[in-house]
């Protein structure tokens, strides 16, 4: 979890510290515009953070947000008749079957349970918008 959150960490921090600078160097008002930007970044990265740890508690957010599916015909009321057949022949398949097994490998890189994953989020987000907010300081 700690290796998670440190890497996680790392990565976000080191992108914003590079933007950061430069917003720094290259701006008219050197100050003025880095340290609004960090502070912006920080506040979002703290609501980032918590709405992560909402999400290892069980509390998701965008899942409320999501359009949810329509109803559908219960399958013994389709008309079968009208509907087509799935073809498998010499021009290929009408349904394509998605074999790619990426997203399977995307989760078994991650051998941390989701609420664990999303905690360690959540401290890595909370840390790296304590340093933003730091840094819009200076």
């Amino acid at each position: 979890m700690v290796n998670y959150a440190l890497k996680k960490l790392g990565y976000h921090f080191a992108i914003c510290l590079i933007a950061w600078f430069l917003i720094l160097k290259f701006s008219p008002y050197t100050g003025i515009y880095a340290g609004w930007f960090s502070g912006f970044l920080s506040a979002c990265y703290l609501l980032a953070g918590w709405l992560s740890y909402l999400k290892s508690k069980g509390t998701d957010f965008g899942k409320l947000l999501r359009r949810k599916k329509p109803p559908e015909t219960p399958y013994y009321l389709r008309n079968v008749a009208k509907e087509r057949k799935p073809r498998q022949g010499l021009n290929g398949a009408r349904h394509v079957f998605d074999d790619d097994l990426a997203e399977t490998a995307e989760e078994q890189d991650s051998l941390l349970p989701p609420p664990v994953r999303h905690r360690a989020t959540a401290i890595a987000f909370a840390i790296n918008g304590i340093l933003l907010f730091i840094l819009s300081a200076l």
